[in-house]
């Protein structure tokens, strides 16, 4: 019963923190290399840096998931949506 309630929670919590394809994302350094490497790999893939996000070595930037996604993760870096709390200005 428990896990019945469960998954729909974590379905909607997972909904809330995956990346747009287009837009506000933000960059979370996994390890020290990948901090080092977050903002290059990012512009190079075309991404616009807009602040520093709210976790240390974290960005928000805007730009697209798909160029994005597969050299970041290769590099240790995680794209969240920006919609997390803490994440730019309130709407």
């Amino acid at each position: 019963m428990a896990a019945q309630c469960l998954l729909p929670l974590l379905g909607l919590v997972a909904l809330y923190a995956v990346p747009p394809a287009s837009g506000r994302m933000l960059l979370v350094p996994v390890t020290q290399e990948a901090r080092l490497a977050l903002v290059p790999v990012a512009i190079a893939h075309g991404a616009r840096l807009v602040a520093r996000g709210p976790l240390a070595g974290s960005m928000v930037i805007e730009g697209e998931r798909g160029k994005l996604a597969p050299a970041l993760l290769r590099r240790g870096v995680i794209a969240l949506s920006a919609q997390i709390g803490g994440c730019g200005e309130a709407a």
